[in-house]
Order: structure tokens, then sequence, then C-alpha cells
């Protein structure tokens, strides 16, 4: 969506921050209404730990660090995209959205005409499953897996009648075979010319987004009737569904995760629906795919703790493991639950009843602790060539989970693990350094990590405060904060310092968006700069930098060390910045000539060594 920096600064200064979150949590006026506190919806918080800046529009979490403004908080509540957010604080100001380009409308278009199909065929099955005599069989095997009429009617449960043009027909008047067949309800005959409808005799059940739009359906052969396929299959993906990003029954467990602060995610919809109707109300599925990443990313929007539940069988148990090495290294509390006795979640709640089952769920072991208890179930812990397998496997593990690397959370697992292996955690920190250093290519890596950056860098949170920063950090930092309290000191600092010159690759896309700004003519102020961030972990570090700038008087020190045109400040850290750069290109330099081996350029290399070495020296002097 094409949308202009006027219109989204319409919208924000349309958007009050403290009237938008107080339509979700409790504001405690301080200062005099100059802040608010209130509880953080983005962890389990217990004392208030979030404020509200109206000022400055923003928002910051002091516990969990999650901070924006009212575009972030509206992303991560309700989990929406940001074209989603603009057009939903755009209909809440009664804003009416802007023209959009021709290929963009052409494709909203699309997709709007795709939920609309996906809606109808949604009542069409519904209906027929309610009401016709084809549908019999459906509603008993419903009735004896135990849904009552409620859950039917809440998850809206469907039948295709066994006719393989039924929903053809029945879409004429409305639909084309076209639409049909991009939204999945019909296919392609294999052996004749025309199409036959993708459901046929098969319970339905729906499958929504985060905004309750049916965008695909899952389908589940009826014990008795005739074999087509896979007992269970869902919709192929298409411009409204995909399997990696969509939960089967989110929109029904919103108010169950939000209440307990954690979710439940089973294998299937089944399982889900089950769970519902046992009063389980925070348990959304899979989509015939593990747990990913973006998944992850959305649940956390949500609660903070994630519970992955799966069958007590070998089958689960791998796939448990498998998902264990993927996940460990998501900012979130990751837990396993493993059903006994090879139950899968609806046989053990008709068996034992929630209470019971509820039960587990609170003793579910952490992430690293169940692949610890698999290890030791697979390989034992009996003989010291067992124990160094378990060792071994455990350490890969975590030497795979990039996003782990150097943060506290790899302390904490590491300081657990070592007692359990009877083992020093000196001892076992340098066999994960020694793995991490080996040539074996990391399973799970999810991005490459430079030399020059720091090691925790994550696309979803950029936890600073959770390390300490290094030298060249703090140095990018100051600049940032220099110029989010005085930014009419950007053009000065675009004429000395480049976008290049800084390491931090997160400093370095918002010095890149300050820039930008300048190139637009305008002055980068926080509200301007964050503004043209759709990057919500940006908009966080920007918050916590405005923070950072306030805590430490910069403009205090701006103020009173001013010589006209710039602060000693700010020139300090321009100076810094700019010998920095020469040392780098100095050293690149010095390398290159090396690994050329001509015997010529040792006269000039150490012409250039002993000029550098005085241009050090004199450096250092000003510094002191």
């Amino acid at each position: 969506m094409e949308l202009t920096s006027d219109f989204k600064e319409l919208v924000r200064s349309r958007t009050e921050i403290v009237s938008l979150i107080g339509e979700s949590t409790t504001l405690i006026p301080e200062r005099g209404g100059a802040e608010y506190k209130c509880l953080c919806p983005f962890h389990e918080d217990h004392n208030p730990s979030m404020k509200v800046y109206p000022d400055r529009q923003s928002f910051r979490c002091w516990a969990c660090d999650t901070g924006g403004d009212v575009f972030t908080w509206v992303m991560k509540r309700e989990a929406l995209s940001f074209p989603e957010t603009m057009r939903f604080l755009a209909e809440r100001a009664h804003l009416e959205m802007p023209e959009q380009s021709k290929h963009q409308s052409d494709q909203f278009a699309k997709n709007e005409e795709l939920h609309a199909v996906l809606k109808w065929a949604e009542m069409q099955f519904h209906e027929c499953f309610l009401k016709s005599s084809e549908a019999k069989d459906a509603r008993d095997y419903i009735a004896e897996r135990g849904y009552n009429q409620q859950t039917v009617e809440e998850f809206r449960l469907g039948y295709h009648p066994e006719d393989w043009d039924w929903i053809q027909r029945k879409a004429k008047p409305q639909f084309s075979i076209e639409v049909l067949q991009q939204s999945q309800l019909i296919r392609p005959q294999d052996d004749r010319p025309g199409y036959s409808d993708y459901f046929v005799d098969r319970v339905l059940f729906p499958i929504h987004d985060e905004r309750r739009q049916t965008v695909a359906f899952g389908g589940r052969l009826i014990p008795g009737h005739k074999e087509r396929g896979r007992k269970y299959f869902n919709s192929k993906e298409s411009p409204v569904f995909q399997k990696s990003r969509v939960l089967y029954g989110l929109p029904n467990a919103r108010d169950g995760i939000r209440d307990t602060n954690t979710v439940l995610v089973v294998e299937g919809y089944a399982d889900c629906v089950a769970c519902h109707q046992y009063g389980v109300r925070n348990v959304v599925a899979t989509l015939g795919t593990a747990l990913t990443e973006m998944h992850c990313n959305r649940l956390k929007a949500f609660a903070q703790k994630v519970v992955m539940v799966y069958d007590g069988d070998d089958a689960g148990q791998n796939a448990a493991a498998k998902a264990v090495g993927m996940l460990i290294g998501q900012s979130v509390d990751l837990r396993v639950l493993t059903l006994p006795e090879s139950a899968d979640p609806d046989d053990y709640l008709k068996q034992n009843g929630t209470e019971a089952f509820q039960a587990l769920v609170d003793k579910a072991p952490e992430a690293w602790e169940f692949r610890f208890n698999y290890e030791v179930k697979k390989h034992g812990l009996d003989s010291i060539n067992s124990r160094e397998t378990v060792v071994t496997e455990m350490l890969q593990l975590l030497a795979d989970a990039v996003d782990l690397r150097g943060t506290a959370r790899e302390d904490i697992i590491l300081g657990r693990l070592a007692p359990r292996l009877q083992l020093t955690e000196s001892a076992i920190r340098n066999q994960l350094q020694r793995l991490r250093s080996g040539n074996r290519a990391p399973q799970f890596q999810s991005k490459p990590v430079r030399d020059e950056e720091p090691a925790v860098i994550q696309e979803e949170r950029i936890e600073f405060h959770r390390r300490p920063l290094t030298k060249n950090d703090r140095m990018e930092c100051e600049l940032l904060e220099i110029l989010f309290t005085e930014p009419e000191l950007s053009e000065l600092t675009r004429q000395e310092v480049g976008v290049d010159d800084f390491l931090n690759p997160h400093l370095r896309d918002v010095l890149q968006i300050v820039y930008d700004v300048v190139e637009l003519g305008e002055v980068p102020s926080f509200e301007r700069v964050t503004l043209e961030m759709e990057r919500n972990e940006l908009k966080g570090l920007t918050v916590w930098l405005a923070d950072q700038a306030r805590e430490k008087g910069i403009e205090h020190k701006l103020r009173e060390d001013a010589d006209g045109s710039a602060s000693t400040l700010l020139r300090q850290n321009l100076d810094t910045l700019k010998w920095r750069r020469e040392e780098r290109s100095h050293k690149a330099d010095s390398q290159k000539q090396a690994m050329s081996g001509d015997g010529n350029d040792a006269f000039s290399m150490l012409q250039k060594a002993m000029a550098f070495s005085q241009k050090k020296q004199q450096f250092i002097a000003r510094e002191h």
C-alpha cells in the first residue's frame, strides 16, 4: 500500500496514544499527567512497568523493553501487518484511506474477492451440515467425537456432500470458476476437461486469520465412507493463506490466551476444537506444519509463555525434539508437553478431564529440559560414551541456535545443564566454544553474524539492555542520542559521518532513516523518524535511545558546552567515529598489501605505518 508520510502523520495525529492504550488497559497518571503507567500486556507483569509518554506519542516497557508508537501498539497487540494497522487506525479516526497504486489496488480487490468467496463457501458448508439429509453421517461423526451444538456453531463446522460439482453449481450466479480455483475450492480434473470440487464428502473446519476472515478449510474423511486420499487435508496455499503464518483457532483463543498469558499449540484442528469444548480456551493448532518462527512471533504479541503439546507416541516425541531445535533461540518461555500413554489431547481430556490436563500443562518442562530428557532416554547416562553423546547433542543444540549466543538465556541454560551432566560449567562452555569454532554447519542458523557486528542480532527484538554494550555500540548510540535531542545537528553530522561508518546493523538502519528525512529537507525529530519506520523493533530501539538521552541529560550537556556551531560532545563523537573509520581503512590497506607479497611495497608500507602512528598519537593527545 502506497501511503504518504503526510497521511501517516495525519493518522498518528488523530490517534491519541493515551486514549488508544487506555481502551484495553488501565492507565495511571504520573507527574500531573505528563506520563502514565500500566501493566504491560506483552509479558507477565505484576507491577506496572510500562510507561506511556503523551508528549512523544510513544510507550515503553522497562521490564521487557517493548516500545514504539501507536502503530507499534496495534501491530503487536492485535498481531496485524502495517497496512492492516493503518487501515484499522484510519477507520478508528474516521479517515478515508488514500488511493492505492493500480497493482496494489488490483491485488487488494482480488484478496477481498477471495475472502468473500471463502466466507460464502463457509456458510454453504455450515448450512449443509446443519440441515441437509446428506450430512447425517457427518453430524453423527461429530456427535460421536463429543462436540456439542455450541462448539459446532462457534467453529462453524461444515460438510461438503458427495457431489463433485456441488459448490460449482451453487456459486454460478455469484463467483467465477477462476475465483473458485484461486480460493482452492475446486481443482482441474486429471483425466478430462473441467473441474471437480476439492472437499467432497468431508467434514469441514473453516480456518480464519487473526481478523476472523475465512482463508482456508481443513477437511476430515468420515469413518466408514469411501477413502479419498489422506484422512485430513487442508486447502492448498493461496494469496490469503500461508500455513507457516496462520494458526487454527487463534481468533477463538485470544481472550483465553490473554487471561492466562499462555498459549497451547496442538497439532491439529480436531484436538484444538476438543480443548476449547472442555474449557481449555487458550489453544491453537498448526496446519500440517511444525511451529515456525513466524508462528512464534505472532504468538508473542499475545503471550510470553508458549506450550507445545504433542502426542505421547514416538512420532510425537521426535517431532517435539525437532521443534525445540528450531525454536530454542526464541525470546519466549517455550515449554514442551508430551502426553502420557501415547494419548492425544482429545483422548486425554475425555479420559482424565480438564483439571488433570491443566496440571500437566502447568508442569510442562522448559524446552531445553525436555530435549535433555529426550536425549537421556535415547542414549542413557550409564557409560562414558553415552554421557559424551548426550553432552554433544545438547551443546550442538545450543551451538546451532545463533540467536541464543551470548545471551543471558544461554548462560542460564548452561548453568542448569552442567550439574545434570556432572560437569563444571567451564568445561561445557569450552566444549560449546569448540563446537562453534568447528566446521560443522549450523542446522538452524537463521542469519549470519559478521565479525564486526555484535553477536546478538534478532529480527523481532533488539535487546541492547540484555547484554553489556560494546565500546562501538556506546559510541554509535551516543551520536543518535545527540541527534534525537537536537535534530537540527543532523545535517552537520551527515557531512562528516556516513551510514557505513556505523558497525551495528540496527543503529545503522536508524541513522539511515535520520539521513533520509534530512534528504527530504525536513528536521529528523523523534516523531518524524519513527513515522518512517514500519519495523517495530526499530521503533522500540528508537524509544530506548530517546529515553537514554533523557536519563543522561544530553540536552543539558549540549547546551552547556556549545561553541556556536556544534557542542564539544558532538565534536568529540564525530572525531572519534572518523578516527575509527581511518583505523579500519588503514588495517584493510595493510592486510591487502601484506597479502599481495610484493617486496617493492615494503618501503611504502613502512612509510604509511609511520604516518598513521603519528596521527594516532596526535588523536590520543587531543582526546586527553
